[in-house]
């Protein structure tokens, strides 16, 4: 059961983590499940190779999700650029029937703004959420769901209802940890916590 949403990092439990890995076919694997896409620091505007290649992965029944994708106001090409590829891997959500993985950095209006546009029929995750329990709620209450890190909010943390709550590690610690705190956070045993979040994810990944 998957318990960590997002890392760029093979676990060492087979299955247990959704593993970007980018537009990288190299990394595809038959023992992890994987998401695809393609970040914003890495759009340059000459994408279409990085998009088919993206295109045929999304197809694979080992790709479970797309992204990460989406926007990034401190880092990468001009946001026109970046819309532009998050455009195509939205439409690409769509076809493939499977939900997207978000880095969202300062542009938390854009990307309410487009889900309200857009009225997408796969769930949108941003992953790796710092902000307070205010900032949580309204995504929350848009229909996006927010995965937290080790570096998450405590606020935000006891906030998010269990129904509602993933985690991960986006590669830079172990997800026990993770959920080792979040327990202590939200005053639970770590295998009730446990159970919450991989539910949550195999929900959230139709699995």
């Amino acid at each position: 059961m998957i318990k960590d949403i997002h890392t760029h990092l093979f676990p060492k439990e087979p299955g247990s983590a959704l593993v970007c890995i980018g537009t990288d076919a190299g990394l595809l694997a038959d023992s992890h499940p994987l998401s695809a896409g393609l970040h914003p620091w890495y759009v340059t505007g000459q994408d279409s190779r990085a998009l088919s290649l993206l295109d045929s992965l999304a197809f694979d029944p080992r790709v479970l999700a797309i992204g990460e994708c989406g926007f990034d106001r401190l880092k990468g090409a001009s946001i026109d650029l970046q819309e532009k590829a998050f455009m195509y891997q939205f439409e690409l959500s769509e076809r493939a029937s499977k939900p997207m993985i978000l880095h969202v950095v300062r542009e938390f209006d854009r990307i309410l703004s487009l889900k309200k546009q857009l009225k997408p029929t796969q769930p949108w995750l941003i992953h790796g959420f710092r902000g307070g329990p205010v900032q949580a709620a309204q995504l929350m209450g848009s229909g996006f769901e927010i995965s937290l890190g080790a570096q998450a909010n405590p606020e935000t943390v006891c906030s998010v209802p269990a129904g509602r709550l993933f985690l991960e590690t986006d590669g830079k610690t172990d997800i026990e940890s993770v959920i080792k705190r979040v327990s202590e956070l939200r005053e639970t045993g770590t295998d009730e916590l446990t159970a919450v979040i991989t539910r949550n994810v195999s929900l959230f990944l139709n699995i």
